[in-house]
């Protein structure tokens, strides 16, 4: 009778926390029943306090999200939290629901609540780290850029991550056992699934047929993640085989990493993983820069080629005024004919080899302008790598080049980009004023990336900035990151600087930026990067 009086003690208590902030409270039973239920069980789950009762708990969710609950549940500590979570309720409307659990110390069970996901709710989640599923995971490319910032907030948070990737490229066999349409819902179900366990819903991707990876927390184990897209593919196989998978985790030890090593390891490691697989003999991110290191004499070679044939091409994207929706002017983006663009910019950078290239960029720029570039009033700006305008015989090389052209001050501003790794802001500085005096306009990129930024647009008197795009993807979402960029631009404003967003992929963030005060914007809703320099109005 003791325990059972403790027992309806502590159930007491709990519940008086609950429903502080939640609908619904639930007691799971270690076999994963209902025991108990108070709140509106009715309007959110389908089933009255009594009906519910020896009900399987997981069946009140999607499929999506039943395996991360699962494992929380098997996993969960007394005294621990989980979640909160955003979750799908299993019912024709889909709704949200927004979910916490604890298991508390001295009990079997499980306690659950579940709250509507309202705005206030939804918000309250975001902000202490609630995970949704997207719509569509990301690709190679994007992967490499998002998950840059997501192990660099991983970092900020001390948290520690791991990172897994599964190849289970199919056979012939495979594909024609499970036939087209089975496996396309397999692989729709297994990127749905890696979404809801990745560390923030969106650290997920496709990198090659049938290979993903996801950046997950490191108590996730990664055989249980292989586990359950081994059953997902069973459920989707008509015979009830499934496939063979593959998996390799890796430990992300941030710790001990820059946040350059980390964006070199990513790029090493993601490559050796799409052309090797699961393969690849790289333990963890760390040890991926000694490889990458390893393999560079003959690539050094073959940069040196690249520069010296001029072997790339540019490619051109239109920067808009916001207000007036014409052309500013037009970024020149450089395109590799032979292996991946961004690894071969990060490589020249760490090979200190990035002032030879960015000149032969200017070279190839000036020659296009001089020929190619339209009438007189089109405008193009060309990025300089940060490593470039620290180095002490650039400037003259770049007057070289420049001197090639005519009236070049008036088609041509330049951009600095990887800014975060200047060392000597007065050298830098220096190099402005002098192209400055020549009547080039010059810009600061990533502006907001990091801690120094202010430090750069107090000592570097540049004319423009362009905002730091994770603050422009989160504009409508994320009132901290509205509250940023408004500050970012008044800021730059009361500088005398002018601002470009970039990352502007839809008309509501085109018209958020605009009331800001923000001149210019970038990104695929004004257009992606085209091999002529191009612009349709979104709309007329």
């Amino acid at each position: 009778m003791a325990d059972t009086d403790e027992h309806k003690k502590q159930r007491d208590r709990f519940l008086a926390f609950a429903f502080a902030s939640a609908d619904l409270f639930l007691e799971i039973s270690q076999e994963g029943t209902v025991l108990y239920a108070l709140g509106a069980s009715k309007g959110i789950t389908g089933f009255d306090d009594t009906e519910i009762i020896g009900k399987k708990w997981l069946g009140l969710f999607s499929v999506y999200d039943q395996a991360q609950l699962l494992h929380l549940y098997e996993t969960s500590k007394p005294g621990k939290r989980c979640g909160p979570l955003l979750v799908e309720l299993n019912d024709p409307a889909k709704r949200k629901a927004v979910f916490t659990g604890i298991k508390m110390p001295g009990s079997r069970s499980i306690y659950i609540t579940l709250g509507l996901s309202n705005l206030f709710m939804s918000k309250m989640a975001d902000a202490l780290g609630a995970k949704t599923v997207q719509n569509d995971i990301l690709n190679r490319t994007d992967f490499l850029e998002q998950a840059q910032d997501t192990l660099q907030m991983a970092r900020s948070l001390g948290q520690n991550v791991d990172m897994t990737m599964f190849d289970f490229a199919p056979t012939e066999e495979d594909r024609r056992r499970m036939g087209e349409g089975n496996w396309n819902k397999m692989l729709g179900s297994v990127e749905s699934f890696l979404q809801s366990q990745s560390i923030d819903g969106n650290a997920a991707a496709a990198i090659a047929d049938g290979r993903y990876t996801v950046i997950h927390e490191k108590d996730v184990d990664g055989d249980f993640l292989r586990n359950q897209i081994q059953a997902l593919a069973q459920e989707n196989d008509p015979t009830g085989t499934g496939i063979e998978i593959q998996s390799k985790t890796l430990s992300a030890d941030l710790a001990t990493m820059s946040e350059r090593d980390t964006a070199r390891a990513l790029v090493y490691t993601i490559n050796e993983f799409e052309r090797k697989g699961t393969d690849l003999t790289i333990e963890n991110l760390n040890s991926s820069i000694a490889s990458y290191a390893s393999a560079n004499v003959q690539k050094i070679k073959e940069f040196q080629s690249i520069i010296q044939r001029l072997d790339f091409s540019l490619f051109f994207q239109p920067i808009i005024d916001l207000n007036t929706l014409e052309v500013s002017h037009y970024e020149m983006l450089t395109r590799f004919t032979k292996g991946d663009t961004l690894e071969w910019i990060m490589f020249g950078e760490d090979m200190g080899m990035a002032p030879d290239f960015d000149i032969a960029v200017c070279e190839r720029a000036i020659n296009y302008i001089s020929f190619k570039g339209g009438g007189a009033r089109t405008k193009f700006a060309i990025n300089l790598s940060g490593q470039s305008v620290e180095n002490d015989t650039f400037y003259d090389r770049l007057q070289q080049q420049l001197a090639k052209g005519k009236d070049l001050s008036k088609r041509i501003m330049f951009e600095i980009t990887e800014s975060s790794h200047i060392r000597d802001l007065d050298k830098v500085n220096r190099f402005v004023e002098k192209l400055q005096a020549a009547g080039y306009k010059i810009a600061l990129d990533d502006f907001g990336a990091g801690s120094a930024s202010f430090e750069y647009i107090q000592k570097l008197k540049v004319d423009m900035v362009k905002i730091d795009g994770k603050y422009i993807r989160k504009l409508l979402t994320s009132d901290r990151d509205a509250a940023m960029v408004k500050n970012l631009t008044q800021m730059c404003k009361d500088l005398g600087m002018g601002v470009v967003a970039e990352y502007v992929e839809e008309q509501a963030q085109a018209n958020m930026l605009r009331d800001l005060g923000i001149d210019l914007g970038q990104g695929y809703f004004f257009g992606k990067p085209e091999s002529a320099p191009t612009f349709q109005p979104p709309h007329k």
